[in-house]
């Protein structure tokens, strides 16, 4: 074991890079392509100037459609402006939201590098793609899921997918597998937990449940029938959403795993077929650790993982009037929540619909429906604080607004936060996109007789902060419960099935008819927010320029960034129509999931293993990038002149004969070395490994840590 973990070591040394300030960057690209352009054989004066004046003082000041216009034009080009700091600098100065940055993402790692330019151009074309009157697919692909699936989540930035799955070749085997999607080596499993029963609800977020320690949090429902020894298999044959008549025990379970050790099996360099892949699988430690089970009588219809106050909380609903808050390290810290009875119908019975945190508050917001009598319904839209106390409390609403006597299936309410407002590794930059106000938090309404859909959207108040000693005036954004209708679409025969976002959502249309657990698709839509809807917010004051870009703060892009619609805010995938017809073919749809940062959308059918991915964004995926670049740099090694003997007293030696005694010197980097170390994978075959590593057993926190020192 020890000389494993030297091994690991080494190859977490290889594989990484200390942080660099963009002086050292800079210095870094001459030595990269400096002889290619220098040789190259172009009469274009362009060709021959010092690249750090093209990076540092030319390229500032183009804008993004500039760029990737450069690239068309050889590919010496195409090398120069795929360079990281110059997409750095787009990423920095996006005024509007950027998928989220995963902790681990470290943003000066050179095997992270392409994610750079991916950021940008995802964040653009989604947000165009979205904004647009008709939205395409770009991308689709095939995941290989290897049993059948029940229930799919997407991590936010859409880099992992986790499902809950059963062995269709045993039956009572069920799973919960974490699958990466974007790799070199083509989306695979990577880890797997056991759960006995099939599990559904899954939740899952990035955390950090303990210091310098980042980490991935997933919890799950599963249900079991009361007489565990009945193997009647109702629990887990029968589909949640469908009521049968059966008593069951339900169970509320919160997983954890060290997401460093994800990121490094996934790493581009990490070859799944190769030797030292399966030599980590077979040395590494057990990835999930089972940090606890929340058990009820109760019929459960939500759970939620959010931080407050410094701590991670699970919480969930138990039906028909309880919520329970459990912090998911300290089990004695539990409250269970009772809410007060409406004046109006203080005899009646109430039933809890759903619930959300607002993002940097311990305030929640909760929807409750109360039935005066029978055949009508009213729902409280309503406003609490997150409890403070352990053990029962009994909690008034802070404010609310009543929905009269409407007939609604279900109620979805969005989960975006605040991305990237708080950094999660020392390496991220600040970003431009977090000042301002967040996004509001939208709440969706299946309504039924007639079927539709109906949008409401909280958005967060702007207050202003008077000036204090070393800080100017600026605003600060609260939610305080002021809601906005936005949109309603009847949508009859057919039934809605929303995935809610805060200011984009899908939807997918079912026939209205089938009420199975696996209904016919009609179509995939998008849904947008309708332009002048909301409240008008105050500008902030401009953010400083970072020191080094103070004399240059370049235009982002030509082309405006396009208008919210004022109708067409329900629009078709009309490119999707073939999926549809494949998952209708397949029995039906089984599993939808989708991140609204990226536009990633995940479909699994009845009838097949396999998962769907739709990226509705434009992503160019590692294999083929670095294929791609690997292709261009052997054309400019065939066209590169040797370059001329030096002379003493030229750059990066003193003589000929010292670089032969001593190699390169200590100023001097070798294009073709550093290129292909770089790009040594560039030979890859896209495969899928079924070899995902196992855990059967929980253990203590202390026993899961593996030592990489």
């Amino acid at each position: 074991m020890a000389m494993f973990k030297v091994t690991i070591g080494a190859l977490r040394t290889a594989c990484e890079e200390t942080t660099e300030s963009i002086e050292e960057k800079l210095k870094k690209i001459p030595g990269v392509l400096r002889d290619r352009f220098r040789f190259f054989g172009s009469s274009s004066p362009i060709m021959k100037m010092p690249l750090d004046i093209m990076i540092d003082n030319i390229f500032p000041d183009l804008a993004l459609e500039d760029i990737l216009s450069l690239r068309r034009v050889n590919k010496c080009l195409y090398l120069l402006t795929h360079q990281p700091i110059i997409w750095r600098r787009f990423l920095i100065r996006m005024d509007f939201p950027i998928p989220p940055l995963r902790p681990t993402f470290e943003y000066s790692l050179p095997l992270t590098d392409y994610e750079i330019e991916q950021l940008v151009t995802q964040a653009i074309t989604v947000d165009d793609n979205w904004r647009s009157p008709n939205p395409k697919i770009y991308n689709r692909r095939l995941l290989n899921g290897f049993h059948k699936i029940n229930d799919i989540c997407l991590l936010p930035g859409g880099k992992y997918l986790v499902a809950s799955v059963m062995d269709v070749g045993c039956e009572g085997w069920y799973w919960i597998y974490l699958y990466v999607l974007d790799s070199p080596w083509g989306p695979r499993p990577v880890a797997r937990i056991q759960t006995f029963s099939m599990a559904y609800d899954i939740q899952a977020k990035y955390v950090k449940l303990r210091p310098n320690e980042d980490g991935i949090l997933i919890a799950y429902t599963r249900r079991f029938n009361k007489k565990r020894f009945v193997k009647s298999g109702v629990a887990s044959k029968v589909s949640h959403e469908q009521h049968v008549d059966e008593h069951f025990r339900y169970n509320v379970v919160t997983v954890y795993a060290k997401l460093d050790d994800f990121e490094f099996l996934t790493a581009p360099n990490m070859n799944p077929d190769g030797g030292t892949y399966s030599f980590v699988l077979d040395h590494i430690d057990k990835p999930f650790l089972e940090l606890g089970i929340a058990d009820t009588s109760y019929e459960v219809t939500q759970s939620s993982i959010f931080e407050a106050n410094g701590r991670t909380y699970m919480a969930m609903i138990a039906q028909p009037a309880e919520m329970h808050f459990i912090n998911v390290l300290d089990k004695t810290e539990h409250s269970c929540c009772i809410f007060r009875e409406h004046n109006s119908w203080p005899l009646s019975p109430y039933r809890i619909r759903a619930f959300r945190v607002y993002p940097k508050q311990n305030d929640m917001i909760v929807i409750r429906s109360v039935t005066p009598s029978p055949g009508v319904e009213h729902h409280l839209i309503e406003w609490y604080e997150l409890p403070l106390y352990k053990g029962v409390v009994r909690l008034t609403a802070k404010a609310r607004y009543t929905l009269q006597n409407k007939k609604v299936r279900k109620f979805v309410i969005s989960d975006f936060g605040i991305p990237n407002q708080t950094k999660l590794h020392p390496s991220h930059p600040d970003l431009r996109h977090t000042q301002g106000p967040p996004p509001p938090v939208s709440i969706f309404l299946e309504r039924e007789d007639p079927e539709g859909v109906e949008h409401h959207a909280i958005y967060p108040q702007q207050q202003l902060v008077p000036e204090a000693p070393g800080k100017p005036a600026h605003y600060k954004y609260i939610y305080n419960h002021d809601s906005y209708q936005m949109a309603t679409h009847i949508c009859g025969p057919n039934r809605a099935k929303i995935l809610p976002g805060s200011t984009r959502a899908l939807i997918c249309m079912m026939d209205g008819q089938d009420t199975s657990d696996t209904p016919q698709m009609v179509s995939l839509r998008r849904y947008v927010h309708p332009r002048n809807a909301g409240i008008h917010y105050e500008p902030d004051p401009p953010p400083a320029a970072a020191e080094e870009d103070k004399d240059a703060f370049p235009v982002l892009a030509r082309k405006p960034r396009l208008p919210m619609p004022k109708t067409g805010v329900f629009r078709t995938f009309f490119e999707a129509q073939d999926i549809v017809s494949e998952i209708n073919a397949a029995g039906g749809l089984r599993a939808i999931c989708w991140d609204e940062s990226t536009g990633r959308i995940c479909l699994a059918s009845e009838g097949s293993t396999d998962i769907r991915i739709l990226d509705c964004a434009h992503m160019v995926m590692p294999d083929a990038r670095r294929e791609e670049i690997q292709r261009k740099l052997e054309y400019v090694d065939e066209i590169t002149p040797p370059p001329p003997p030096k002379e003493k007293g030229v750059e990066g030696g003193e003589g000929e004969g010292q670089a032969q005694g001593k190699g390169k010197g200590e100023g001097e980097v070798d294009a073709k070395a550093e290129a292909t170390a770089e790009l040594e994978s560039s030979d890859m075959d896209s495969s899928d490994s079924d070899v995902p590593t196992d855990v059967e057993t929980p253990r203590s926190m202390s026993d899961n840590d593996m030592d990489v020192d």
